[in-house]
């Protein structure tokens, strides 16, 4: 154990410094996340320690402007039975301008209940948020039917947001299909609303393909005009493959587009440990 925990600090100051240029709205994170059921962060007696990190590299045409946005995340967690605790840093970048985010997290499951918990801050901001609070839950509505509902409030130097996502999950052996549905409130500026359709097959034992779409209101949010104005579509998906059981890596791809001239092009990567 102390020669893997070893690896995975050495393997977080190799990619760390590889390390988006308005407020980013929460919609945009939440789009392609997935909201495991009860029962699936259960641990071992002994516990289990995991480490994540994600790098995202984007090409953006934001009106005449050209350029990149790219975000770097490394987390580090601890399960042990019903309650994964983690923590995370992130780098994101938009343009030249640089963020950084630090977050707190557990999932837990309680009385058949999964409930996601996430307190973070954010310094030397530009357009990320200062403070954020995500809270979700979810539990079995019908045989393999799961609803889910979750809550994003960010604090930002101006316009603070408030986003509700209710949802439900399709279970069926290895694979899933989900729908949700967001509302986010930016104070001041008023309500808007989008959809999202995500699925994950199992291809075979190890390799899994997942892929969705969104559509609705400030995705991006890069032009803050009223959200009638603010059309967009995100498409996505990725290939999840299983090296080794203490070794996930998934590699993905995004496109976006929102009025009245906004396009993200990105690939993703993430590299999963247990040990």
């Amino acid at each position: 154990m102390s020669k893997k925990l070893f690896f995975a600090l050495i393997l977080i100051l190799l990619i760390y410094p590889q390390a988006r240029a308005s407020q980013e709205v929460p919609s945009e994170r939440i789009v392609e996340q997935k909201l495991p059921t009860p029962g699936a962060i259960s641990g071992g007696e002994k516990g289990e320690w995991s480490f994540n990190s994600f790098y995202e590299r984007s090409d953006v045409v934001q009106g005449s402007r050209n350029g990149r946005w790219d975000e770097v995340t490394n987390r580090l967690g601890y399960k042990y039975n019903n309650i994964n605790w983690y923590g995370s840093v992130s780098k994101l970048q938009r343009f030249d301008d640089k963020d950084y985010t630090s977050n707190l997290g557990t999932f837990f499951e309680f009385k058949n209940y999964f409930i996601h918990e996430e307190v973070g801050v954010g310094w030397d901001v530009d357009f990320i948020y200062k403070i954020q609070n995500i809270l979700e839950v979810g539990h079995k509505l019908y045989k393999n039917l799961y609803w889910s509902l979750g809550y994003n409030y960010r604090a930002y130097r101006v316009n603070d947001t408030h986003l509700i996502y209710p949802g439900l999950i399709y279970y069926f052996g290895d694979n899933y299909i989900g729908l949700d549905y967001g509302v986010t409130l930016i104070e001041g500026r008023g309500l808007s609303q989008y959809g999202v359709f995500k699925s994950d097959f199992a291809l075979t034992k190890s390799l899994h393909w997942s892929f969705g779409t969104a559509i609705g209101q400030r995705l991006y949010d890069i032009y803050e005009y009223d959200p009638s104005k603010e059309y967009g579509y995100i498409l996505f998906t990725g290939f999840n493959y299983n090296i080794c059981k203490w070794a996930d890596l998934r590699a993905g791809y995004s496109y976006g587009s929102e009025n009245p001239k906004f396009i993200k092009r990105s690939f993703n990567f993430n590299l999963s440990l247990k040990f």
